[in-house]
This record gives structure tokens, C-alpha cells and sequence, in this order.
């Protein structure tokens, strides 16, 4: 070893064993030594410097470990907590849920606040609450003493503006457009300083997501939110630091993009541009219910670009304005606006803001714009009051309304004014309106008060212009239901003199649920008009050539019409000799307007235009326009509602309508009505008639109530009043000639649908019951009323009552067919003593007649038979068949003339076309002696008996003879035919008494002064006599009664008698011979051939008179031949009348 001391030894590295593979450290119990290396400097130096690592290693693992292990975590959210309620003041207090800090992955600091809330201290109401803000912080930049924050968020942010402090309102008489240069450049200067401020802080970007922010309710408690999504900051290796989001506005999305460019970290230019922001929620106010009520509706593109005034460049400001479709609105009236474009930009050179050539459209209706705002004092120099000077210009506009048919308006308008800041008004004193269509001059002021609406007054004179101008450019706000109306309802024509007045006083415009109401005071709009053509309402035609005028003050609208005329459909038409429309409340729901016209014309187009909705006066009658002719002026008035949706109540209309010479060709009733002049009126329930017309030709006066539906509570009516002569009566009332005779009141009533009443004065007229002789004489009062009812071809008559001086009838009947079926006549009164009742009824062979009672007076009948004359010859058996008759009486009593009476009659008679089929009929005279009439067989051949024990009392009864006291009377006739007669009648034992016509015969004298009385030498006493018997063969035929063989034999005088007791015209030819000393004389006709030459025959004596006696029976007049009384027996004959 020694000799190899001091060598050097090298070892390869397979040389190297290690010591646990030798053998000494196989055994059981090895034992291992350890060798210390060496040390040297370098293994020290490496050792410190391994140390020193490693207790840095520790120390930034002990720092990370109490990062991420959130032991600082606690006094950092302390800290964190204190530093933000000292930054906020003590109005507020903040709180933090927690504050962390930890690594990210790239291990960088990220410091993170969660749960940050800002509340008010008095209301503990929460002003934001904020779920988590993110800092990253590079920490090698911290360690070498700089901040650097690479990245920035935050989320979940929650604002309520509401809370936040109200500051001091804008004072907007310290703004000037002079100013906007020296804003721009301090806008552009925080701009070098957010940039300056990132560039040192490194910050790469900034994200902020989740921001929801609350904005103080509006007038109606709605809340907008503002939600801001996604918001990101960055700043690239060019110096461009660019703003980009995502923003929602009530639930509509808004992109928001700014960029600003710099060179040598100066900005340069900015560029901002918002798209499709909508603020609605902040421009538009609505009603309860959520309509809109005033404001605009719609989003906007907001572009902004400015550049900066350098070496390089020169300032400019610009912005670009785009809304998109959307509405206006006013008081609740929408208008489109269907797009706007607005270009603004800073004129440098003039210190003013120039409006550059934008446009505006609302529907059809295209406003293009430019104009300038500059500050008022570079206007005028002596004016030193803050505000603006404002000049406004459109040219080539053209204004269409959206409803109207109008074609468009082309126009010019220039508005110079300004904008006194202090005062905060608006003034236009300068503005004009220049078209084709006319010319208007006005002024705008507009004054704002802060919390109140604005004051606004506004005044124009329009000089002249075409309706369809005014149409136009009338502003959809003003008065707009007026305007409504007129865009609807008014065509072509000129507007002269025409002004409007519209002053809104401040605080007026309460917004929603408080509608703008302006009072007389406040609101006038007036013109004339000319040529113009008015649409009415419903399905009125309209009104052309309109010349009147338009007023509307306050609520009230009206428009006169002066003159105009309307056509028709059906080539009628009608003049308007004047009117009015008006609207009495335009505020009013339902809105009602009145109407009011006066119409002459052709009846048919005056009835066409009562036809037309709303008035519908033919509505429910059998009437149409083309029935009516003749002339009519009318006037119509009429209230309707506007708007159906406002649900109005029923149209009311009235109309009194003037009809001169007016005929209806349809028939009334049967009748035709031709030449009214009078007054119809018409409303809503009813059409009243009050005229002269003539019915079937016949003039009357008529006065008619006919309701339009059946829901009317007015009850329909019709009375006719007239004064029927003859000719009249028999046009009208056919067939009462027999009965009537003379002028006749009549007035005719609707009672109902199917009842008439009738009522007739009679007073002037002459009454005749032919078949009962009784007759009326005019001037005797007497009236009738009836109720007539017509079915199917019957006519029912009830409450028939006839009444007058003395007399009256009440009952009811039935025709059929123009004929009697049946009548009930209840009371029957033709005279003083009358009581009794009549009951008819047609059978199948005529007539079947009762009469019965307590009285009836007949003398009527009695006269009738005793001056009937010859009738009429009847032919055929229908006519026989239709006068056919059966009558019964049962009377207690019927009285005759002379007092006289007969009771207890009954009676059955049977007539058949005026002649006597058969009778039965008994009485008791007063004198209680019987009278009884009947008839044996029937037809030709049948033969008639007359009994009565008192021949005096019939004879008086009858008023045939007044003077023959009782007497046993036997009549028999025999029917030749038809009503022809003939038979004997015989009295006995009767006496005459106070016959002052036998006086006259025996005291006449003859020529030689010698009568009667003196022939025999004594007063022939004739005051009362005595006769057995008086006898005669009686003939009636062909309506005259003739004696033959009539002999009255007495005690003291006789007679003989021959001749027409009663000829066709009621006139008596009779002779005869008087004899006095009848006993005596008689007894020279007894001897054998002197009696035959003395006595002239038997039952003749020797002594006599001839008389005649003639004229009418009623005053028959008496002749005597004296000369008769010296030629005795046959030679008598010789002196006999002829």
C-alpha cells in the first residue's frame, strides 16, 4: 500500500459497489457504517441557498395554505365591511356577507366579495344588494410594489333607485350651446384618464353580468327594471378600449358598443351606438287597465360620433337618431308613427346645433325637418336672458290623415321662436303654413312648471284654405274628437275666416284616469265653410253643397247649416233650408249628438229621407217612400249615440213635418187619402197627424197617434172629424140615404186594433125610419156614437146610441156582406112615451124582428100608412125576398094619436117585398074593447078581418077620423094580388059628434039665399049624431083607396058617399048627397014609384044636398050644391057632382 501511496486511484462507475450488496451487509446482524462526505465551500454555499429556498418555499406555502384555507378570510371581510361604510356616509350602512381570497388557476389573487348589501339606515329598505365581486391581482406586479388587476367581474347586482338620495334638478339656465366644445374636450379628458388609470393598473378586462337595476315607480305605481347582461370592458394592444353589452328594458333587449380610438395615448375620436332601446316605460304613461294615454311608444338606434380637436383633426359631433314603428299618443288618441330619422351635429363655426335633414312619418304623412338651436344672446345682443333660439323649417312636407280618403297635402312650414331657459318657456311667435290648399298663420307657447304638466296656448287664423287642408294638417292631439268627426263626416269645400284658440292651463294634464277637459274659455275653434259635402249619420244620404258654419267651444261643437241639398239613391232629392249638428259634451261617454234640419222637397223624398237610419219613421208601417206625392217641408231633429262601442242608449228623433196637397196611393182602410195639408209629426214612439185631407174624396180632418213598435207605451189613435153633406155621406157611409138627410158631423176614433168609434152630429140632418114613419126635423139636436168593428168582410156595430130631444136608441148590430145579420137594440125611444126593445135577426127567409116592451108610439107608422102612395114595382124574387120580414110585438101598451092608447097588444106580421103576407094582432081599447086583425090563408086569395067593439077610438087612434064616438066595426078584404085590396066595411051603431062640416052643409045657402036649414024651416041640429049603420065597398090598388056604395044611415041625417078616399099623392075626390030628417025623408024612397022618382032610389030621400069634398086628406076642402036641394029625388042627380 505504501507504494502505491500518493497515486491516483480511478474507479469506474461499475468499479462502485454499494455497500449493502458486500458481504458484510448479508449477515444477520449487519452493522452499517456512515461515512460524512467531505465538506467543501460549494457544498456549503448550496446548502444556505437550499435552505433559503426552502424556507421561502415554506413561507409561500404557508401564506397559500392560509389563502386557500380561508384562515384571513374573517378579518378581510372586517376590513372590508369598515372601509365601505366610511365610503358611503352614514346615511347607509353596508354590509358583506363574506370576503374571501384564493388563487385561481392561474395562480393569480383573486379577491372575492359575496352578498354586499347597501341599506338605508332609517328604513332598512335595501338600496343593492350584490351576489359576488371578482378581483384578479397579479401577484409578482404586488410583490414588486405595483396593483395590477388583470381581470375584473362581477354578478348578481341588484340596484333600487329609488333609495338613492334626490339631488338638485338640472339648472338648465346655466346651459348654453356655446358650451358643448368645452364639454366634448372634458368628456375626452376623463376618457385619457379611465385610460391612463387602466394602462397602469394592467387591467386587461372588465365583465359585468346580472346587474338588476330598479327604477322608482311611475304615476301609475309601474316599476321598470333595467337588467344588464353580459357587459364587457377591454382595451387592446392598439390603445382602443371598447364597451360591449347586452342589455334588457322591461323584457326588451338593447345592444349597447362604444369604442374609443387613441393615438399616443390621447384619444382621438369616440364612437357610441345603442341599438334597440326602448323606452317606452319611461316615455309612455298609461291608464289604469294598462292602456296608453300619452306618451311615445317604440325603441330607438341612438348613434354617436365625436372626434377630438387636435393638430390632426377637427371637432365634430354628430348624432344619428333612428326610431323605429311605434305610436304617439295624447289623452288616450293613438297616431302611428311609423319610422323617424333625426340627424343633429355641432356647428363649430356658428356655436350652434344644427338639425340636419331628418325626417318624421306618422302613417302617410312625411315631415321633413331641419333647423338650428343657438343661444339666445347671439340672435340679438341686447337680449341677455338665458335660452335658446329656436328655428324650425319643413319643406315638401306632405300630410295624408289615415282615415279621411283625402288625397295628400303638400306644404311648407316654418317656425321661428325660442326657449327661455329661467322661465322655462317655449315660445313659437312666428309660425307659418304655406300649401296649396290655403295658407294659416300661428303662435305656440309653452310654459314648464316642474312637477306639472306644461301650460300650453296656441292661436292660428286660417284666412282660407280647402277643407281637405284642414283635414290634414289638423294635429291628431288637439281636439281630436272634433277632428274626428271632421275627417270622417266633412268633404271638399273652402274654410274661410277661419281661428283656433286652444289655452291648457299648468297642472291641467293630471295623466292617467283624469281625461283633459278644457272649458269654453280654453278651447275655440270657428270657421265658415262653403261647398262642402257633411256625411250624416247612420244611413242618412249626405248633405252636399253645404254652406254654414263650424264652431267648437269647450265641449261643444257645433255646425250651422245654412243652405244645402241632398240626393239620393233614388234619383229624389231634398233642399236643407237650414240646420245644426251638435255635439253638447265631446267629453262625454257615450259621445251624443243632435241634429237638426230643415227640409223642403217632394213628399216622397222628404218620407224617404224619415225612412233612414237613425229616424226609421216608416219602420213597422205598410207605407214606402214611392207612396206619398205631393209637397212637404220638414223638420227633423234627432239625438244618437256616436260610438257604438260605448254602448249608447237608444236613437230619439222627432220631426214635424209640413204636407201641402200630399196624396197617399196605398189605401187606408180601404179608403184613399189624397190632398193632406198639415203637420205630421214624428219621434221615436209615435207619428202624430194632424191635417186636412180629403178620404175618398170626401174633405175631412184627421187627427192620428200610430206608434212605430210595440214596446211603445203610446197607444195608437185615429180620429177624422167631417161634414158630410148628401153626395159626401154616400161616398162614405153608402146606404143611409133613406135615413139621413143633410149635412152630418161625423167624427170617426180608433178605440183598438179592431174597434172604431163613431161619433155623428145630426143636429143639421133630417132622421127618417122609413118603415116606422118616424122622421127628425133639422135643427133638432141629436147626436150618435157607436163602436165599429170589420172582420173578414162583417162589420160588428156595439154601444150604438142614438140620442136627442126626446128620442134615443141604444143596442148593437151585426152586418155581413153589406148586409143586416143581426141587432140588439136594448132601448129603443123614438118619441117621449116610447120603452121598448128590439131584437133582429136574419133567418133564411128574411128578416125576423121582436119587439116588446112597456110602450111604443106608433103614430109615426100610422102616418107613414096613412100617407103611403103607390111604390116602386119590385121585380124579381130576390128583391121580394130581401125585404122579407117577420115582426112580433108584445107591447103593454102602444099609443095612437088623439090620446089614444091600446094595451096589451101582441102581434105577429109576416111582410115580403112591401106587401102583407100575414097578420095576427090583438089589443084592448081604452075603452076595454077589443081590436083584433088577422089573416085567413096566404098569398092571393087570403083574406084580412079588422074587429073592434069601439070604431071610434081605432078611427082616432089612427088619426082617420076624430069626431065618431064608439061603434062596432067589421072590416073584410080580400088579396087580389100583391097588395091590392078590396072588401066591405061595415060600423054600426055609432054617433059623430062636433062635425062642423055637417053644419057647414045644412047652412050653405044656394043662389036664391035658401039653405038647407031653411028649406025645411028649422035648424037642422047636426052637432051630435046618431047612426045605426054606415056601409061601403072599399078598393085598395096600385097605392090608392076608393069607396063605392058608402052609405051612413042616422036618426036625424043620412048620407051616401062615393069616390078616392086616397089617391097616389095622398089626395081624397069624393061626392055624396047629405039628407036631413033622414027617418022622414027616406019614407018617400019606400013608396011604390013616387019613392022611386021622389025618393031617387032606396036608402035616398026627397029632401038632400050634394057635397064634394076634396084636396089633400089632411085638409080636405068641402063643396056644396044648393042648387041640388030644390031638385028632388032622381032630378037631384042632375045637380050631382061629377
Amino acid at each position: 500500500m505504501a507504494e502505491i501511496r500518493g497515486e491516483k486511484v480511478s474507479f469506474r462507475r461499475k468499479d462502485l459497489i454499494p455497500l449493502h450488496d458486500l458481504p458484510s451487509a448479508q449477515a444477520h446482524d449487519p452493522m452499517i457504517v456512515h461515512c460524512p462526505p467531505p465538506v467543501s465551500r460549494w457544498r456549503g454555499i448550496f446548502r444556505l441557498c437550499v435552505i433559503f429556498i426552502l424556507l421561502v418555499v415554506a413561507a409561500i406555502g404557508s401564506g397559500f395554505f392560509a389563502i386557500e384555507g380561508g384562515f384571513i378570510d374573517s378579518a378581510l371581510n372586517a376590513r372590508a365591511q369598515a372601509s365601505l361604510n366610511a365610503a358611503i356616509g352614514p346615511r347607509y350602512q353596508a354590509t358583506v356577507g363574506s370576503t374571501v381570497i384564493r388563487f385561481d388557476s392561474d395562480f393569480r389573487l383573486a379577491l372575492e366579495a359575496r352578498e354586499v348589501d347597501i341599506i338605508e339606515v332609517a328604513t332598512k329598505a335595501h338600496l343593492t344588494n350584490t351576489g359576488a365581486i371578482r378581483l384578479t391581482i397579479d401577484p409578482l406586479a404586488l410583490v414588486s410594489g405595483r396593483v395590477s388587476i388583470r381581470h375584473l367581474e362581477a354578478e348578481k347586482i341588484n340596484l333600487d333607485t329609488a333609495l338613492l338620495p334626490a339631488g338638485d334638478p338640472m339648472d338648465l339656465s346655466k346651459a348654453r350651446v356655446d358650451r358643448w366644445p368645452s364639454t366634448m374636450e372634458q368628456a375626452f379628458q376623463r376618457l385619457d384618464e379611465a385610460r391612463g388609470l387602466i394602462e397602469r393598473t394592467r387591467t386587461g378586462s372588465v365583465n359585468i353580468s346580472g346587474i338588476n337595476i330598479q327604477f322608482p315607480p311611475d304615476r301609475e305605481g309601474r316599476v321598470s327594471t333595467l337588467l344588464i347582461d353580459d357587459l364587457t370592458l377591454t382595451l387592446d394592444d392598439q390603445g382602443q378600449v371598447q364597451l360591449k353589452g347586452l342589455m334588457h328594458l322591461d323584457g326588451r333587449r338593447a345592444d349597447l358598443q362604444v369604442n374609443a380610438t387613441a393615438q399616443n395615448g390621447v384619444t382621438k375620436a369616440l364612437m357610441a351606438q345603442i341599438s334597440g332601446l326602448d323606452l317606452t316605460p319611461f316615455l309612455l304613461q298609461r291608464m289604469e287597465g294598462g292602456l296608453p294615454r300619452e306618451g311615445l311608444e317604440g325603441s330607438i338606434n341612438i348613434t354617436l360620433n365625436a372626434s377630438r380637436d387636435t393638430a390632426e383633426t377637427k371637432p365634430s359631433i354628430r348624432a344619428d337618431i333612428h326610431h323605429a314603428p311605434g305610436k304617439i299618443y295624447f289623452d288616450g288618441v293613438p297616431q302611428d308613427l311609423t319610422g323617424a330619422e333625426v340627424r343633429v351635429a355641432y356647428n363649430f363655426a356658428r356655436n350652434s346645433i344644427e338639425i340636419l335633414p331628418s325626417e318624421m312619418r306618422f302613417g302617410p304623412t312625411v315631415v321633413p325637418l331641419t333647423g338650428a338651436i343657438v343661444d339666445l344672446n347671439r340672435l340679438n345682443a341686447q337680449d341677455t336672458r338665458p335660452g335658446f333660439g329656436l328655428d324650425l323649417l319643413v319643406s315638401g312636407g306632405r300630410a295624408q290623415g289615415a282615415v279621411g280618403g283625402e288625397a295628400p297635402v303638400l306644404f311648407d312650414l316654418r317656425a321661428a321662436g325660442r326657449f327661455l331657459t329661467a322661465e322655462r318657456r317655449l315660445e313659437f311667435n312666428d309660425m307659418q303654413v304655406s300649401s296649396p290648399l290655403g295658407q294659416m298663420a300661428g303662435s305656440l307657447q309653452m310654459r314648464f312648471l316642474g312637477a306639472q304638466s306644461p301650460e300650453i296656448s296656441f292661436g292660428a287664423q286660417l284666412p282660407r284654405m280647402d277643407v281637405a287642408g284642414v283635414k290634414q294638417l289638423w294635429p291628431f292631439w288637439m281636439a281630436h274628437k272634433a277632428r274626428d268627426w271632421v275627417v270622417a263626416n266633412m268633404f271638399g269645400g273652402t274654410v274661410t275666416n277661419g281661428s283656433i284658440a286652444v289655452f291648457i292651463p299648468a297642472g291641467r294634464m293630471k295623466g292617467p284616469n283624469v281625461p283633459l277637459e278644457l272649458a269654453a274659455n280654453e278651447l275655440r275653434i270657428a270657421f265658415d265653410i262653403a261647398d262642402n259635402r257633411l256625411n250624416l249619420p247612420g244611413e242618412l244620404p249626405p248633405v252636399r253643397n253645404v254652406a254654414g258654419h263650424f264652431d267648437l267651444v269647450g265641449e261643444r261643437l257645433k255646425f250651422d247649416v245654412r243652405q244645402a241639398a241632398s240626393y239620393f239613391g233614388s234619383d229624389r232629392s231634398v233642399d236643407i233650408q237650414g240646420g245644426s249638428f251638435r255635439i253638447q259634451s265631446t267629453y262625454a261617454k257615450p259621445l251624443m249628438a243632435e241634429l237638426d234640419l230643415q227640409i223642403a222637397g217632394n213628399a216622397d223624398a222628404i218620407a224617404e229621407v224619415a225612412s233612414f237610419k237613425p229616424i226609421n219613421g216608416l219602420k213597422n208601417t205598410e207605407f214606402a217612400p214611392a207612396d206619398f206625392s205631393g209637397k212637404a217641408v220638414a223638420s227633423v231633429s234627432a239625438r244618437f249615440g256616436l260610438v257604438n262601442d260605448q254602448h249608447p242608449p237608444p236613437p230619439q228623433f222627432k220631426g214635424k213635418i209640413a204636407l201641402q196637397d200630399v196624396k197617399i196611393s196605398k189605401k187606408i182602410a180601404d179608403r184613399s187619402v189624397s190632398a193632406i195639408n198639415g203637420d205630421l209629426q214624428v219621434d221615436s214612439d209615435a207619428a202624430r197627424l194632424d191635417a186636412k185631407a180629403e178620404i175618398d174624396g170626401v174633405p175631412a180632418e184627421i187627427s192620428m197617434v200610430e206608434p212605430f213598435n210595440g214596446q211603445s207605451k203610446i197607444q195608437r189613435e185615429l180620429t177624422v172629424n167631417a161634414t158630410l153633406n148628401n153626395d159626401q155621406r154616400d161616398k162614405l157611409l153608402p146606404g143611409l140615404g133613406d135615413i139621413v138627410n143633410g149635412p152630418v158631423e161625423l167624427e170617426l176614433s180608433r178605440i183598438d186594433s179592431d174597434r172604431q168609434g163613431v161619433t155623428l152630429d145630426l143636429s143639421k140632418a133630417k132622421l127618417s125610419v122609413p118603415w116606422l114613419g118616424w122622421t127628425k126635423g133639422s135643427g133638432i139636436p141629436a147626436k150618435a156614437s157607436l163602436e165599429v168593428a170589420s172582420k173578414d168582410g162583417n162589420i160588428n156595430v156595439r154601444n150604438l146610441a142614438i140620442s136627442g130631444d126626446g128620442f134615443g136608441v141604444a143596442g148593437d148590430l151585426s152586418l155581413k156582406n153589406g148586409a143586416l145579420s143581426s141587432a140588439e137594440f136594448s132601448r129603443v125611444k123614438l118619441s117621449p112615451a116610447d120603452s121598448f126593445a128590439i131584437s133582429i135577426r136574419r133567418a133564411k127567409g128574411g128578416l125576423e124582428v121582436s119587439a116588446s116592451g112597456d110602450a111604443a108610439d106608433i103614430r109615426p107608422v100610422l102616418s107613414k100608412l096613412k100617407g103611403q102612395g103607390a111604390s116602386e114595382p119590385r121585380s124579381g124574387a130576390a128583391a121580394k125576398a130581401s125585404d122579407a120580414a117577420r115582426v112580433r110585438l108584445k107591447l103593454d101598451k102602444i099609443i095612437g094619436f088623439n090620446d089614444e092608447v091600446l094595451f096589451n097588444t101582441t102581434g105577429d106580421i109576416a111582410v115580403s117585398g112591401g106587401d102583407l103576407q100575414s097578420i095576427a094582432f090583438s089589443g084592448v081599447t081604452e075603452s076595454r074593447q077589443a081590436v083584433v086583425a088577422q089573416t085567413a090563408g096566404s098569398g092571393q086569395g087570403s083574406v084580412l078581418t079588422l074587429t073592434s067593439g069601439d070604431a071610434g077610438s081605432l078611427a082616432r087612434f089612427a088619426n082617420l077620423y076624430g069626431h065618431m064616438r064608439g061603434g062596432l066595426l067589421n072590416v073584410r078584404l080580400n088579396n087580389e094580388s100583391g097588395s091590392n085590396w078590396s072588401g066591405n066595411i061595415d060600423i054600426r051603431s055609432f054617433a059623430l059628434v062636433e062635425e062642423n062640416r055637417l053644419q057647414s052643409i045644412v047652412s050653405t045657402p044656394g043662389q036664391d039665399g035658401r039653405s038647407l036649414n031653411s028649406a025645411v024651416k028649422r035648424d037642422i041640429d047636426v052637432s051630435s049624431a046618431k047612426f045605426q049603420r054606415a056601409f061601403a065597398r072599399i078598393v085598395y090598388r096600385d097605392g090608392t083607396l076608393s069607396a063605392e056604395n058608402g052609405i051612413v044611415r042616422g036618426e036625424q041625417i043620412g048620407a051616401t058617399f062615393q069616390g078616392m078616399i086616397r089617391d097616389a099623392v095622398g089626395n081624397l075626390d069624393m061626392t055624396g048627397t047629405f039628407m036631413p030628417a033622414y027617418g022622414l025623408n027616406r019614407l018617400f024612397a019606400e013608396l011604390p014609384v013616387i019613392g022611386t022618382l021622389l025618393g031617387n032610389g032606396r036608402d035616398r030621400g026627397l029632401l038632400g044636398i050634394t057635397f064634394k069634398v076634396t084636396g089633400s086628406i089632411d085638409k080636405p076642402q068641402l063643396t056644396v050644391n044648393p042648387l041640388s036641394l030644390i031638385a028632388p029625388g032622381v032630378f037631384r042627380q042632375i045637380f050631382e057632382f061629377q
